[in-house]
């Protein structure tokens, strides 16, 4: 069972991390950026905001929090994928995968995949909040 266990929370750590960043630069970002455009826009901060203004601000904080995170996210994936030859063990501890990805190419190889894997969070990130402010709006009025 504790092989069970393990399996379960094989790269929670970095995923943890990876969640934690991502939200705080993200909803940070969002909503500075967004009380910028209201007062600026339209002089008023409690002032909903176009859904135009949703989905580019959205969009921009999305992946600005993606590609900050996007380290903690190639850790967490070496980790949950990697196996002990012969094995079928997991022992890859963050450090190991983090040397064993810095070994297969230097720094960059932290940001392997990440242009495809940022457009994706730009979507999926201007989905939630618009419907998030849609939400708050129908709910307000």
């Amino acid at each position: 069972i504790t092989k069970v266990i393990q399996t379960i929370y094989r790269g929670h750590v970095p995923n943890l991390a990876r969640e934690g960043v991502f939200t705080m630069v993200y909803l940070g970002m969002y909503d500075l950026i967004s009380n910028m455009v209201k007062t600026k826009r339209y002089q008023q901060a409690n002032q909903h905001l176009p859904m135009q203004d949703v989905i580019i601000i959205s969009s921009f904080t999305g992946a600005c929090a993606w590609i900050c995170n996007y380290p903690f996210d190639t850790i967490k994936s070496v980790m949950q994928s990697s196996k002990k030859q012969g094995t079928g063990e997991n022992k890859t501890t963050i450090s190991s995968a983090m040397r064993a990805i810095y070994k297969s190419g230097g720094v960059t190889s932290f940001f392997r995949g990440m242009g495809p894997s940022t457009f994706r969070a730009m979507l999926v990130t201007s989905a939630r909040m618009l419907a998030y402010e849609k939400t708050l709006q129908i709910l307000s009025d």
